[in-house]
């Protein structure tokens, strides 16, 4: 049986003072990766998804197997999305049936029917349940190309839902002095930057440990939102962490950690392993990315990436990851994930290091 975790390996107080970059354990795994596997990629924390847990294993579930460090065997960071962006943006799409109304949301979970209904406090109390470090409060999260006046309701919801949900966690809860977990807020208002301001600097006024760039981070085009990313960063406290929520590709976390933001996720590690795109720092000048898929790696022994310290880069070469991927074998997209994984931490920590002598 796997060792119980006792308590967090890391201080949360310390969580976003230096950069760090959280994968994707949606639903309490990181796909195609053992825990023992994630850790030795040197990652210190991980995303969980408040939505997706409630609709497949049930908060008062986790909390009887007590908590989500105990359910993974893990004893880095756990942040907690809050589901506001998967709920409406779902919802707004008209995949999911549903509604958002001025409380909160009610939807129809598409697994078994059950109607759920989340709002600012429940949100909470699911994280909570969930034993979370960092939670994430509800924000009313809008499409990439909302109106004006879609985006003005969307904030003064996230508004008063952030404010509904600070007092839950104080009040119910005890807040940090209490709990030892760190809350954050979502900053929306689209591309509209007065708006994005209003947002940033009522959500100031509530306080909070960390703020957290809402909406989408890319344009139609697949740029990077640099305005709106720089006017959240402008107007939050430079002692707080900042939280670029969906940011993956390596050039754009440089971006915007130029910009200020120090905490990153994205789905795009493993995702992109599991069909073939690699990174290597052997890659500069193709933005790190390896194509394992294309011929010319059908009988290539270098490893791949020459300087990288993981399992399959010291015991593997380009070649077997071109073939094992062409036959879909499992054990290869566990270890092109886990190379991925230490990619990413390894840039996190060479990114301030380019910085530095810039």
């Amino acid at each position: 049986m796997s060792k119980i975790i006792e308590k967090l390996k890391y201080n949360i107080e310390d969580f976003g003072k230096t950069q760090i970059f959280l994968p994707d354990a949606t639903r309490g795994a990181v796909r195609f990766v053992t825990t023992e596997q994630l850790k030795s990629t040197q990652t210190k924390g991980v995303v969980i998804n408040t939505l997706h847990l409630l609709i497949n294993i049930g908060p008062e579930k986790i909390m009887e197997l007590g908590g989500m460090h105990r359910f993974m065997n893990w004893d880095g960071y756990i942040l907690s999305d809050s589901g506001g962006f998967q709920v409406f943006s779902l919802l707004h799409s008209k995949k999911w049936q549903g509604k958002v109304d001025k409380d909160g949301a009610t939807f129809r979970a598409p697994i078994d029917g059950t109607v759920h209904r989340l709002t600012p406090e429940s949100s909470i109390d699911i994280q909570i349940a969930l034993d979370s470090d960092v939670l994430v409060v509800l924000d009313d999260c809008r499409s990439a190309d909302v109106t004006r006046s879609d985006a003005e309701l969307s904030v003064d919801r996230t508004l008063q839902w952030a404010y509904r949900a600070k007092n839950h966690f104080e009040k119910k809860y005890g807040g940090f002095a209490k709990t030892k977990k760190l809350i954050s807020a979502v900053v929306q208002g689209g591309s509209y930057d007065d708006l994005r301001i209003k947002c940033a600097q009522e959500l100031v006024k509530i306080g909070f440990d960390g703020y957290n760039f809402g909406g989408f981070v890319v344009d139609e085009k697949g740029e990077l939102v640099k305005d709106q990313l720089n006017v959240v960063a402008e107007n939050t406290p430079a002692d707080r962490f900042k939280y670029a929520m969906g940011i993956g590709k390596p050039e754009d976390i440089l971006e915007a950690y130029r910009l200020g933001y120090n905490v990153f996720d994205t789905v795009l590690v493993t995702r992109n392993a599991r069909h073939g795109t690699l990174y290597s720092f052997d890659k500069e000048d193709e933005n790190y990315a390896l194509r394992i898929k294309n011929s010319r790696y059908n009988k290539d022994l270098s490893p791949i990436d020459s300087t990288c310290d993981c399992d399959a880069c010291k015991n593997y070469s380009r070649a077997y990851f071109h073939n094992m991927l062409k036959s879909n074998e499992a054990s290869a997209v566990s270890l092109m994930s886990v190379h991925n994984l230490r990619f990413y931490q390894r840039w996190i920590e060479k990114i301030s290091e380019m910085e530095m002598k810039a």
